[in-house]
């Protein structure tokens, strides 16, 4: 079988402590064809002095700070290989993931496909998750919709394919990968799912939850115009608007216990313009749905905090969604 060359591209931005045993997992790959590119987006710690140290076992270039998506782009246009695996400069990749994933993307070329992960503390390592998105079934632009948490490194990509969507968005200050797989999937590209955990990314805590109000800002720019394409291509399907406005109104819902109640209005209020029922849906179980008609939307977030701190302490079967 044809062994096409893999490009892992790997962004880094004042990583000293964790680039070098990212860019050791790269090289351990067991897939033969490979290259690993690095690119310093103008660290000011150690950064670049650990990546010299791999000499010309890698591709690595520095310049100044403008942002990840940047260096990522960059790194796609340095690639020489046909395929391409983005690894962050804090995460790792399992010594498999290429020999694992690469003859399934070439048995089906017109998909994405995408491995499992374990999310890990960074400082303890102590596995904390393992997330599963599960797109069978799924419409592809409705699966990337909700699989907000699908990380970069997930998929391996067809550089052709990253070059016809214009790579990654460096104006968005976040949710950049998110992003990126919608576009792909308002392209046309479908998914497939490797049932494998294959690599794992390294997490501080507290950072996501740090990071989610900027997250809840840009949500509405990606999804209205992902959803603006397909209309102007005619494949905005009444199933894609629904969930579209159920992410908004999801975002919603974490806005009212998060930020401040005018921005959960402002997203309501954008679910309700891209469908009639605002996606609720989608954001909601129908037993939640039934409590927000009952007592408002507020209180019911209330309620689901309480419940959920409630499940920390003792045995609680209840709502899913809750």
């Amino acid at each position: 079988m044809k062994q096409p060359v893999v490009s892992i591209i790997i962004p880094c931005y004042n990583a000293e402590k964790y680039v070098g045993e990212a860019i050791e997992s790269a090289l351990a790959q067991t897939y033969p064809n490979k290259e690993v590119i690095v690119i310093d987006d103008g660290s000011t710690d150690g950064s670049l002095d650990v990546i010299k140290s791999f000499g010309d076992r890698i591709h690595w270039e520095t310049g100044p700070n403008r942002g990840g998506s940047a260096a990522r782009n960059r790194g796609i246009e340095l690639a020489q290989g046909e395929l391409i695996q983005f690894l962050d400069a804090d995460d790792l990749l399992h010594p498999q993931k290429l020999e694992r994933q690469v003859p399934l993307v070439l048995e089906t070329p017109d998909m994405i496909v995408y491995c499992d992960f374990v999310v890990e503390d960074i400082e303890t390592g102590e596995i904390v998750e393992i997330p599963r998105r599960e797109c069978d079934g799924r419409d592809p632009v409705v699966f990337a919709i909700q699989a907000e948490r699908l990380s970069i490194s997930a998929p391996i990509h067809w550089k052709s394919r990253l070059l016809e969507v214009g790579g990654f968005d460096e104006s968005l200050p976040c949710c950049q990968e998110y992003d990126l797989h919608i576009r792909l999937a308002c392209h046309g590209a479908k998914w497939r799912h490797l049932r494998e955990v294959l690599y794992t990314v390294r997490r501080r805590k507290g950072s996501v939850s740090h990071a989610y109000g900027r997250i809840l800002d840009q949500h509405p720019r990606v999804l209205l115009r992902a959803l603006a394409e397909l209309r102007a291509r005619g494949r905005a399907t009444v199933a894609i608007e629904e969930h579209i406005a159920g992410k908004l109104a999801a975002d919603a819902r974490v806005a009212l216990r998060f930020r401040p109640p005018s921005l959960a209005r402002q997203l309501f209020r954008l679910a309700r313009s891209v469908h009639p029922d605002g996606g609720l849906r989608v954001a909601y179980s129908p037993r939640t749905l039934f409590l927000r008609r009952l007592i408002g939307a507020r209180l019911t977030e209330y309620l689901v905090i309480r419940k959920r701190s409630y499940k920390g302490t003792k045995r609680y079967l209840g709502d899913h969604i809750l």
